[in-house]
């Protein structure tokens, strides 16, 4: 086959895509990621949840990469529903999308009622190589400059601006947009359009090579985010078991919310028993707790209480607060359910805290 890109560097990605060598390529790498979900799991439910993991990177992926990776002409796009990463937090509703860092953009909208807003640009992708992660620039809602009607515009790139600026770095990577609810029945989330400041042509049509890096982008995605988190759930489960520390794992210190102290743990309960955690938390602008399984995704909050914030927690009289994991409820304190999995993780943030407060775990039997 003869065609007028017979001289493009891309020619590789070009004859993979059009003999459909890419496709194959992207199928078996899924079928290499489903190898480690028989590999680690420890029961049905962990292998069923383990598979749909997969599943929910691929959709995510594709969604980033495929559907919303032009550079040039990005969109944001808010995660896919139920798509969950690395202790997503079930207060957050999730924004993103593909920027590169030698490029200038503008962000433009309204700000709404969400409780905390932040924009982030972080260098590379979860299935880039570790050491290309990293933050190039962050703001949050309370440095954002915004008029009477709550509207603003934020610029993202390497040339400077006064204000409502976002660095870059000359790295390709992603605009990461976290919105925290305290209450999702009342909050407005941002309406968000973004535009590319040095590039005004429309796409042009999709070439064979354009695609080969997209769903490349996408597989590398789905590999690299099962692999990370998968991982640090383990290490999670062996150093820490009914713990929490606040090391940071392997990508939240790359790509992590620097207002955010963390602490990561996991649980590991026999038939009887529950987590209790305790502790009066700091001055804070927001905080939560959350279950996950042992892929890190967050148990689901749609149906269960399996996550409770700095509005919805039952404060002791002294200020404390009382937080139990367990299978059922014990009557007392915060429940959170574990949703039939005996070993998973669990996660407590403080956002914008006046100072650390490290909780206290035990392990207790209230049903005896």
């Amino acid at each position: 086959m003869t065609d007028a890109i017979s001289d493009d560097p891309d020619r590789k990605l070009h004859d993979d895509v059009v003999s459909g060598k890419a496709w194959n390529d992207f199928c078996d790498a899924l079928k290499t990621a489903g190898e480690m979900v028989l590999e680690r799991s420890e029961s049905d439910l962990d292998r069923a949840e383990g598979f749909r993991f997969l599943s929910r990177l691929t959709r995510g992926g594709l969604a980033s990469f495929v559907e919303g990776g032009d550079i040039r002409h990005p969109i944001i796009k808010p995660l896919p529903d139920q798509v969950k990463i690395g202790s997503d937090n079930p207060d957050s509703a999730y924004m993103s999308c593909s920027i590169d860092g030698r490029l200038n953009y503008k962000v433009s909208g309204n700000r709404g009622t969400v409780h905390y807003l932040s924009f982030s640009a972080f260098a590379g992708n979860y299935g880039a190589a570790q050491e290309r992660l990293g933050v190039m620039g962050f703001i949050d809602g309370s440095d954002l400059l915004i008029d009477e009607n709550g509207n603003f515009e934020l610029f993202v790139g390497p040339t400077p601006h006064d204000h409502n600026w976002v660095k870059t770095d000359p790295e390709p990577g992603m605009l990461a947009i976290r919105q925290f609810y305290l209450d999702r029945s009342t909050e407005i989330l941002p309406t968000l359009r973004i535009e590319c400041l040095d590039h005004d042509e429309f796409p042009p049509p999709l070439s064979p090579a354009q695609f080969g890096r997209q769903l490349e982008g996408a597989v590398m995605f789905v590999a690299g985010c099962s692999q990370i988190f998968t991982d640090w759930a383990d290490e999670l489960m062996d150093e820490v078991p009914n713990g929490m520390h606040t090391k940071a794992g392997p990508a939240q210190g790359a790509w992590g919310d620097p207002n955010q102290i963390f602490y990561h743990g996991a649980y590991d309960l026999a038939e009887g028993e529950a987590l209790l955690i305790e502790f009066v938390p700091p001055e804070c602008f927001y905080w939560n707790f959350q279950v996950d399984n042992r892929w890190m995704e967050s148990l689901d909050y749609r149906w269960l209480p399996v996550t409770v914030n700095k509005h919805t927690a039952h404060y002791e009289p002294d200020g404390s607060v009382k937080i139990v994991v367990s299978k059922e409820d014990p009557g007392f304190g915060n429940w959170m359910s574990t949703d039939g999995h005996p070993r998973g993780c669990i996660g407590l943030r403080w956002n914008q805290a006046t100072e650390d407060v490290e909780p206290t775990l035990s392990v207790i039997r209230p049903f005896d």
